[in-house]
């Protein structure tokens, strides 16, 4: 997906630690010495992904259980660790499938004797059962059986940002994490029925040879009207491979309003006004490139900043402190997946996905959309 491009990751390991007084022995130190971080070192060596390795005994602040649930809340990955069945492990791993985040499980192989007197490798409590976990030897120090089961796991977790295609009992049952009961899921929603379904839809529907609403547009004499009459219909042909650009900032502040309005006279701009069964739609025409492309940068996501901001663990300063930054890109990235899902699942399947097309613009790359970024910047 394009948003998940960031080379700074975070992993956190969850797991028992009654062993802390092993010291580089404990047990959650040596999964992630000697597994976790060099399966880790072997994706940065592929493709310059770094992922930087925590456990609880990393935590310096006061407080364990806030300082292991933001952790959580910021992993990327989390590896749960269910040997010995802990119940605060079982309680961050819950807090973690609320927050819809790609979890590995592992869970030391052991033999017991059942009541009939058989050998069985240990099994998990029958409620979390039915979710794989790896069985790992970390007892005995087997590294590289270790590592072996988990690379291909890791590897996915590293590649897959979409919640849809986890498992477990929270996802399950929701159909969705806990935190899509979050400003951004309703604002993707917000946006696709309001603006990108029914402009999308006025691009592809028709009554016979017709299309059944205009489009109407400025023109070089005139390229911002203010009003539908003063602009000019478009004709079929160009309009027949026309798409919807829906460009998403990575950052929040690039979704001003104001930004938005400096597009007006810029050069291969131009003021669209799509029809509809009710009101027109307004938005711009892009001309370049020999390209023609509606363009719309969705405002809305300007919803997020306040949902960012409770995360914080301390008062807000600045956009560019990276715990802001760290969880800004968290929030846009599940407007993306959302948005993503809701135009997959239109009725019309490809005819109506390939008349729409998601792109992200992100100030410090702005590559294909410099046009964009001279409008936006300060």
């Amino acid at each position: 997906m394009p948003l998940r491009t960031r080379t700074q990751r975070y992993c956190f390991i969850i797991g028992p630690m009654r062993d802390d007084h092993l010291g580089d022995q404990a047990r959650l130190r040596k999964l992630k010495r000697s597994v976790i971080q060099p399966l880790f070192e072997e994706i940065q060596r592929s493709d310059g992904t770094q992922y930087t390795v925590e456990t609880p005994f990393d935590q310096t602040g006061g407080n364990i259980i806030n300082d292991v649930i933001n952790a959580i809340d910021r992993a990327d990955i989390v590896i749960a660790d269910l040997t010995d069945n802990n119940p605060n492990v079982f309680y961050e791993l819950g807090i973690t499938h609320a927050l819809g985040r790609p979890c590995i499980t592992v869970v030391e192989e052991r033999q017991k004797v059942d009541d009939n007197g058989r050998i069985r490798r240990e099994e998990l409590p029958f409620d979390i059962r039915a979710y794989r976990a790896q069985y790992v030897n970390l007892e005995e120090d087997d590294f590289d059986e270790a590592k072996a089961r988990l690379r291909p796991f890791i590897s996915r977790a590293h590649r897959e940002s979409d919640w849809r295609r986890l498992e477990n009992p929270v996802i399950d049952f929701y159909k969705a994490p806990l935190t899509f009961i979050s400003p951004a899921f309703a604002l993707a929603q917000n946006y696709y029925y309001n603006f990108v379904k029914p402009v999308v839809e006025t691009l592809t529907k028709r009554n016979g040879a017709d299309y059944l609403f205009n489009i109407v547009t400025g023109t070089a004499q005139n390229p911002n009207p203010q009003k539908p009459e003063e602009a000019v219909t478009m004709a079929k042909e160009p309009r027949s491979q026309l798409k919807l650009q829906v460009v998403i900032p990575t950052r929040i502040q690039a979704a001003k309003h104001n930004y938005v309005d400096r597009m007006k006279g810029q050069p291969d701009l131009y003021t669209a006004f799509v029809g509809s069964a009710g009101r027109p739609y307004t938005t711009f025409l892009r001309d370049a490139d020999q390209r023609l492309a509606l363009i719309d940068v969705p405002t809305t996501i300007r919803g997020i900043e306040d949902a960012v901001k409770r995360r914080l663990r301390t008062a807000f300063t600045s956009y560019d402190d990276p715990e802001f930054r760290e969880f800004e890109a968290q929030e846009i990235e599940r407007f993306y997946v959302m948005l993503e899902s809701f135009i997959s699942q239109h009725e019309d399947g490809e005819q109506f996905t390939r008349r729409v097309e998601l792109v992200t613009y992100d100030p410090a790359q702005p590559d294909g959309l410099r046009w964009l970024h001279d409008i936006v910047r300060d």
